[in-house]
This record gives C-alpha cells, sequence and structure tokens, in this order.
C-alpha cells in the first residue's frame, strides 16, 4: 500500500505518523512545496521579534520522519490530480502514484489587488521565508502598515509594534473563512492592540500604493486618507490552497468538502487542515474548522481513516477557537 500526502504542515505530518502506527510496512510519502524543514508557523511573530531563532520554531513532530520510514519530498508543487491514475503531477513535471492520497495542503494568503505589485517593501507575511524578508527588511524604527483582517494581522501588529516600529493596522472587514472576531472579545481584543500604540483603521482599506522619496505612501479608501510608511506587511487572511485541484473531480466549495470520516467526494481521497470544509449538521452549513490544533487533530483522524479505521470526526470548539481568539491570544498582545 502506497499513501500520498500534500503538504508537511501539522495536518499532513500527523496523518503520516497516524498511519505508519496501523501499518508498519506500507510507503508513506509526503510532497511539500515548501523548501525549509517543518516549521511551528504560529511561532513565525517570534521569529520578527528576534525572540527565537529558525532552530527555534522547528516542528518536534517532525524530527522522526525519517527514523519512521516517512519520506519527505521538499519543493514539489502539486499542478494537478488524476484520481482516475491515482497519480498527482507536479510543476517539476514529477509523477506520484498513490493507492490513498491525503490533500493537506494549508491555504494561501489572499492579496488585494493594491498590493499584488511586485516590490520589496510590499511584504507578505505567510511563510518562513516571508518572515525571515520582514526581519531582514524592515528597520526596528520607523512607520510600518499592516493590511488584513483577523487573527494574523493581529498577531503581526502587535509584533512589529514591540519590535519597536510605529505601526497602523488596516484592518478592512472580517475574515470570509473560520471566526470573525465580535462583541465583547472583539472589544478586548482591540483595546489590547490600541494600548500597545498600535493605530487601528476600522473598516478602511487599501486603494493605491504609491513610491514617496525613498518610502511608500498607501492611500485610503477613506477621503484624503494617506500614510507614508517604510513598508507594507500584508497579513490577510489564508483561503485553502486547493487550485491545483480544478478539473480532478473532486467536490469543491470554498475547500475541500469532506464526510465525518474526512473523505472527499473520491473515495481514496481525503483532505485535512485549512483546506478541508467540513458540513456542521447543527447549523447545516460547512466551515473550514481552521487553526494549528484543529489541524494536528484533522490530520491524526483521517490518516487513521486511511488506513482503515472509519473513525467520525468530531468538532468541537475548543478546538481552535480559543487559541486564536481567547486568553492566549490576548496574552500575546499584551
Amino acid at each position: 500500500m502506497r499513501y500520498l500526502i500534500l503538504g508537511c504542515g501539522p495536518a499532513g505530518i500527523a496523518a503520516a505518523k497516524a498511519i505508519r502506527g496501523k501499518d508498519k510496512k506500507c510507503e508513506i510519502v509526503i510532497a511539500t512545496d515548501e523548501q525549509p524543514p517543518p516549521y511551528l508557523r504560529p511561532l513565525l511573530t517570534d521569529l520578527i521579534m528576534g525572540r527565537v531563532d529558525v532552530a527555534g520554531i522547528a516542528d518536534p513532530q517532525a524530527k522522526d520522519l525519517a527514523d519512521q520510514g516517512i519520506g519527505v519530498r521538499n519543493g514539489k508543487r502539486a499542478l494537478k490530480v488524476d484520481p482516475a491514475g491515482n497519480r498527482v503531477i507536479f510543476a517539476d513535471g514529477a509523477e506520484e502514484a498513490y493507492d490513498v492520497l491525503l490533500v493537506a495542503t494549508g491555504g494561501k494568503p489572499e492579496i488585494p489587488a493594491p498590493l499584488r505589485k511586485e516590490h520589496p517593501a510590499i511584504l507578505p507575511f505567510d511563510s518562513l521565508e516571508d518572515t525571515l524578508r520582514i526581519a531582514d527588511r524592515v528597520p526596528r524604527s520607523g512607520t510600518v502598515v499592516v493590511y488584513g483582517p483577523g487573527f494574523l494581522a493581529i498577531v503581526a501588529s502587535s509584533a512589529l509594534r514591540k519590535r519597536g516600529n510605529d505601526v497602523v493596522w488596516f484592518q478592512p472587514d472580517t475574515p470570509r473563512t473560520g471566526y470573525p472576531i465580535s462583541g465583547e472579545l472583539e472589544a478586548n481584543i482591540l483595546d489590547s492592540v490600541r494600548n500597545t500604540g498600535v493605530r487601528i483603521l476600522d473598516g478602511q482599506d487599501i486603494a493605491a500604493v504609491r513610491e514617496a522619496g525613498g518610502e511608500i505612501e498607501i492611500e485610503s479608501t477613506e477621503k484624503g486618507g494617506k500614510i507614508r510608511c517604510l513598508a507594507v506587511v500584508v497579513a490577510t487572511e489564508r483561503l485553502p490552497a486547493i487550485g491545483f485541484l480544478s478539473g480532478s473531480g473532486l467536490k469543491i466549495g470554498t475547500g475541500i468538502i469532506v464526510d465525518d470520516y474526512l473523505r472527499t467526494s473520491v473515495p481514496n481521497i481525503y483532505a485535512a487542515g485549512d483546506c478541508a470544509e467540513l458540513f456542521d449538521k447543527e447549523t447545516r452549513t460547512a466551515r473550514i474548522n481552521f487553526g494549528w490544533r484543529s489541524a494536528i487533530k484533522q490530520g491524526r483522524l483521517a490518516g487513521e481513516n486511511m488506513a482503515g479505521a472509519g473513525k467520525r470526526y468530531v468538532r468541537e470548539e475548543s478546538d481552535y477557537l480559543w487559541v486564536l481568539f481567547g486568553p492566549a491570544l490576548l496574552d500575546r498582545i499584551r
């Protein structure tokens, strides 16, 4: 039996280990589009602040993958999934066959049109490479604009402020996926961010970005609103990274639609983590159960089911909600 896993984040690694726990003789391969070894994405802001180095954010889950006979292929971007042929075609022309496939590709940031231009001062904040670029290019003083709704923009704003920068946070709208913060919790979080000295432009978007005498000028959608800054850190929401599944025949919503067993509409293909969209029977809606803890739980269960366990996934709010938006977040931004 050959298991192929796309994505070497928390869901992919947890799935691989779960499969190995049930099948000692099978072949397991993880293919990831990232070059660095697996790392803890929630600690990227600590890297920006200089609290840890790259070695300090290594994912301990990944340390014994080779010892368990789990292969990892780095720099492999999936281009197409061929369910009829049980194979995945990659951007470099290589192919990998599978008996059972897990898609655990996570999400990628959705960049608004004014910030898509190539410019050394427009800095996406998503990966380890992005984070190292921010730490290298953004001085520890001067004004930095952070753009984006939700969790990632909150922690990016707080990290840059603690680093010594004056921070202006454009908070355009609530995220399309996951939980938007609201009510008393939203007020507490925004107050905590403001108390660190971050200026919040609530409900404002970026209309244009221009060169301005060695800096860049941000034009707000609010009439007359202009801000000069050294850099724009784009910390927008991450949407499921599933473009390569076009034409595959898998049922797709915002993410990959899965059942209670994390199985897709193709019986030998599963999905887990930030790219998987589960149907909630209580609310009669489908949603992405995003977050690090949720990804590990889903990955572990998907791996067990790929190896024949037949377990249902039980969604719990505590898997991620308070980890992201509750006391733990307040502790990080104070």
